[in-house]
Formats: structure tokens, sequence, C-alpha cells
């Protein structure tokens, strides 16, 4: 029994196809919508690079001249010459053997002698053949005394001013040979120490100085040295150091 209601069920399904596909052709269908054109995107322009300008060369610098050397200081000889011109020398020396006498002798007394002191400067000032001509100023002290024994005396001061001019010729860098004249003035004193039997007495006066000189400066150093001179002029010898700049 329950065979013969799904036969009915299933003819009545196979009945139905056929006007099942007739309403499904006879029904409009609404076309699909196209989907909408998209605008084409064009791809953003590259930039277009600039050429890059280029750089002129820089200038070279032209190398800077070279250094003119100075000149050399005009001088007199060959630069080590121990005596130029401008240069400056001192000697200050001790003197032996006086000029003068001061009345040894004379009634049994005895007179005795200082060392004289002395000192020059003298400057190179011009070529002069194959040496310099110097010039310069020398002052000398001499003291002397003259004793009678028993407290009397006789005391003597002699100094002497002159201006030198000298040759100096140069025998080694080291050793300058010179020799020159000065004049001046020679101041002579005298006084009396002791009893009344000559009195009270000064007497003080000035003459006229000439001299002649040889010498040499020997230097240790290039500025320091020793001197000898031979003259005439307060002593016949002097001898002490010497120094030049």
């Amino acid at each position: 029994m329950l065979a013969f209601p799904r036969l009915l069920l299933a003819a009545t399904c196979v009945a139905a196809l056929p006007l099942t596909a007739a309403l499904a052709q006879t029904t409009p269908r609404k076309p699909a919508p196209k989907p909408a054109a998209r605008p084409a995107t064009k791809p953003a322009a590259k930039p277009v690079a600039k050429p890059t300008p280029k750089l002129a060369p820089a200038p070279v610098a032209a190398p800077a001249p070279a250094p003119t050397p100075p000149p050399p200081p005009a001088a007199t000889a060959s630069g080590t010459d121990p005596f130029e011109v401008g240069t400056n020398a001192v000697n200050v020396g001790i003197g032996l053997g006086n000029r003068y006498g001061y009345g040894a002798g004379f009634f049994g007394g005895s007179s005795s002698v200082s060392p004289a002191l002395s000192v020059s400067y003298e400057r190179g000032i011009m070529p002069l053949g194959p040496g310099v001509l110097g010039v310069g100023i020398f002052a000398g002290y001499q003291g002397a005394t003259y004793d009678y024994g028993g407290g009397d005396k006789w005391k003597y001061t002699d100094v002497i001013v002159t201006l030198r001019g000298a040759f100096h010729y140069p025998v080694s860098q080291q050793f300058d040979a010179y020799g020159g004249l000065g004049m001046g003035v020679r101041h002579a004193g005298v006084s009396f120490e002791g009893s009344s039997f000559f009195g009270s007495t000064a007497v003080s006066g000035n003459e006229f100085a000439l001299g002649l000189f040889v010498g040499g400066r020997y230097y240790f150093t290039p500025s320091i040295g020793a001197f000898a001179e031979l003259g005439y002029d307060q002593t016949y010898l002097k001898v002490g150091l010497a120094a030049k700049f």
C-alpha cells in the first residue's frame, strides 16, 4: 500500500519537469550588470633628470716665488775679521813703567808709583786698504808718592784723556794687530802732607798730551780676549782684558 503513493509522487514530479523548464524559458532574465570600465591609469611620468652642470676646473695656483735672501750687511771685510766696520772694542788694563820721575832720590827719600789704570773704547768706521780705521777715546789714571820719612810726603796724581785713531790689520780670525796716534790733555797734580816745613802746598796743571802706540788683541772667544800695548802716553806697557760687540 505504501508503494503506490510513492509511485504517484514520483510520477507527479516527472510530469512537472517539462512545465518548470517551460516557465524558465519564458521568464525574462535581467541582464547581469557589466562591470564599470576602470579608467586606464597612466603611469606617473618620471621626472626628467636635469644634466648636472660641469664645474670649471679650479685654477691652479702658481707656486710662490722663493724668498730673496737678505743682502749681506755692508761690512768691511770677509765677515770673519776680528775688527771690522761697526765693531766696538773695549780695553781695560794696567799700565807698567811710568814716563815721569816723582822725585826719587831727593833728600834721601823714596818714591812709589802705583800701576796705571786705563780704559779705552774704539769703533771701526771705514775700510782702509787691507784693514779698518778705528777711532775712539782713552783714559788713564796713575798715582805716586814721594816719602821723606817722618810723615812728610808728596802725593802725585796723573790723569790723561786722549782721542785715538788706529789702523787695524786682521792677522787672523782671533788676532787683531793695530797701531795709531793719540792726542789729548794730561792733568797733573801734587800736594804735600806732613810737617809745616814746606807749608800747605797743592799744585795742579794741564798740558797737551801726545802718544804713539802699537798693540794687539787676541780673542779666546768670539767676544772676549786679552790685549797688550806698547805706547808713549802715560806708561810704556799696558796689558789687560779686551772685549768686542
